[in-house]
């Protein structure tokens, strides 16, 4: 969990760093619309592009949090990269086998 630090219009609020929440937390309270193309309001920020792809740019970029797999302690910025690695972690398919 993280302070909102959206420049735009800063909220104070705190947001779970998770892709999800990111997106619900600047639609619900920026008013961003994900059918738009902007620049991300992170200060000193350049990229710009799709907001539907905002929350995970600001879970990837800005608030980068490590998930370590629990079976073979790799580590991840993002839990759909998480996911995505434990599918093929050999330790985890060694201890269901």
């Amino acid at each position: 969990v993280r302070a909102c630090e959206w420049t735009h219009q800063p909220c104070g609020l705190f947001v779970e760093m998770n892709e999800n929440r990111v997106k619900y937390h600047l639609l619900h309270w920026h008013g961003v619309k994900f059918a738009d193309t902007a620049a991300c309001k992170f200060e000193g920020c350049w990229r710009s592009g799709a907001i539907v792809k905002v929350g995970r740019h600001i879970e990837g970029v800005h608030y980068t949090t490590s998930y370590e797999c629990p079976y073979c302690g790799k580590r991840w910025s993002r839990t759909d990269s998480l996911d995505r690695h434990q599918q093929k972690c050999e330790p985890l398919l060694d201890s269901k086998a």
